[in-house]
């Protein structure tokens, strides 16, 4: 399917400190932004010491959203696409906020990992910059956390820091006091947070190296106001300026800095910080701004997955050959298992495309637990794709991928209350059959034809009576199949068909 210009897509990121949402088209393959909207919601300031989200940070969010949501209404959901990152991994009490947010919005709200996180703003970035053959160093500074990427046209090395410009106002400068003595205490801290990549992000490990991200436009647009910096690049030399002004204002409150904004003013030296660490760590001379992030990279992401470019196939691809999947067996169970859900989907509690997906890529990782132990299998390749760095899927992804393969073969296992999550059963008995009637890894030995369908919480199968009687061990899988299944409330009944 071709990429048409009348396309519109929707991406929002919903930050520690900022709610950002990017409407744009293509125009071939350029990215046309069609309109942008920011709210500081300053989400991460409302975590509290118990880990949950507090109900004034959650209500201001919410409010923000309602904003939001005027914007994204009218695109089929589809093209929209809403991540979560730092601060939502972080809060105890997600599926609280989630369920607040999903309402308002009308989407789904996809909880992404640090590396997701960082693989999406190289994606965006590298979109800002004329493809050539150099290494780029990409840092991104975010209220909750700071991503690292080594790239040389893709990703080549992902980190994902537990530092950001709200986290560390919070912790250094809760009063909007600043100090010399707790400004260098936090950019010791940065520098403790970067030390041990030093080997791998050196300046001698790349050719150029950009910023990202509100904090470091920021930075660059006050230093440029100040006259500190040329061409709009970041240098160590402005950075001991520009925090000798922070210092001696001594108060978040009264920075006074030229192209500074009123709401960046309280988060501006923990961010200031965190970069003065990073240069000083990385030994970094110069840093290029792109005005590209995470949102131009979730929109480009978007588009490949809405035209056969998903980087989750590439994902699939990846761990099939890192855990030796056998490939004939995947292939066979995965033709048996869609001629089983093509009778069956539009009666599962999953959507029809979303259902194929899923069961395509659960055949695909299904026996990737063989790599550790035979005994348990299932067990350690539901542990696998549950805690694996999986880029292109979202947390809620690996663990709907992961419960279909912990639950294709033995004793079913139910998953423990989340939000989002409901278990299809059906999805799961499909896949089940599949993988018993190809238990002995032979196409050739299956029925001519097998028919399944659902009424209520009866799983009718019919088989040829005369396939039956000659596989009686089949036919033996089959009885115990319907003891199992009938531990989760699934009534399988098997007959023969003449």
């Amino acid at each position: 399917m071709a990429r048409t210009s009348e396309e519109i897509y929707a991406a929002l990121d919903l930050g520690s400190n900022s709610f950002h949402v990017l409407l744009a088209r293509f125009d071939g393959p350029r990215l046309l932004v069609l309109d942008r909207y920011k709210d500081n919601v300053r989400l991460a300031s409302g975590l509290q010491e118990d880990g949950n989200l507090s109900e004034e940070a959650m209500a201001r969010a919410c409010r923000a959203l309602e904003k939001i949501a005027e914007r994204i209404r009218p695109l089929p959901p589809a093209y929209v696409r809403v991540v979560g990152t730092n601060t939502l991994r972080a809060a105890k009490n997600r599926d609280v906020f989630l369920a607040r947010a999903e309402k308002i919005l009308g989407v789904p709200i996809s909880i992404i990992s640090g590396l997701e996180e960082a693989r999406l703003i190289y994606l965006g970035v590298g979109k800002d910059f004329t493809p050539e053959d150099r290494t780029r160093l990409v840092v991104d500074i975010g209220g909750g956390s700071t991503e690292l990427v080594l790239g040389r046209n893709k990703p080549l090395k992902l980190e994902s820091l537990y530092m950001g410009c709200v986290s560390f106002a919070r912790q250094f400068f809760p009063e909007g006091r600043v100090t010399r003595r707790v400004y260098e205490k936090a950019v010791l801290a940065a520098r403790s947070e970067v030390q041990g990549l030093v080997s791998e992000f050196s300046a001698s490990n790349w050719d150029e190296a950009v910023g990202s991200s509100g904090t470091i436009r920021a930075i660059e647009r006050v230093l440029h106001g100040m006259g500190l910096n040329q061409n709009h690049v970041i240098t160590p030399e402005g950075l001991d300026q520009l925090a000798e002004a922070v210092i001696a204002a001594k108060y978040a409150e009264v920075l006074d800095l030229p192209g500074l904004d009123d709401d960046r003013r309280p988060v501006f030296a923990g961010g200031l910080a965190v970069l003065h660490g990073i240069f000083a760590e990385l030994k970094i001379r110069a840093m290029h701004v792109s005005m590209y992030a995470i949102r131009e990279g979730i929109i480009y992401d978007l588009a490949g997955r809405l035209h056969q470019r998903d980087k989750r196939v590439e994902t699939i691809e990846r761990m099939m050959e890192q855990y030796r999947a056998d490939r004939p067996q995947v292939r066979r169970v995965n033709r048996f298992a869609l001629s089983l859900l093509k009778q069956v989907e539009h009666q599962l509690a999953t959507d029809a495309e979303q259902a194929r997906r899923l069961l395509q890529w659960a055949v695909d990782l299904h026996e990737i637990g063989l790599s550790i132990a035979h005994s348990g299998y299932h067990k350690h390749g539901a542990y696998i794709v549950a805690n694996s760095d999986m880029p292109g899927f979202s947390r809620q992804e690996q663990q709907l991928l992961s419960f279909l393969v912990l639950n294709h073969r033995r004793k079913l296992k139910q998953e423990p209350e989340a939000y989002g999550f409901v278990p299809d059963w059906r999805l799961v008995t499909v896949l089940r059959l599949a993988c018993l009637f190809l238990r002995r890894r032979d196409a050739a030995l299956l029925p001519a034809q097998v028919e399944i369908g659902f009424q209520g919480a009866r799983c009718r199968l019919r088989v040829p009576a005369k396939w039956l009687n000659l596989h009686p061990l089949t036919r033996e899988d089959l009885l115990q199949e319907k003891h199992l299944l009938s531990a989760i409330g699934v009534e399988l009944t098997v007959s023969g068909k003449t």
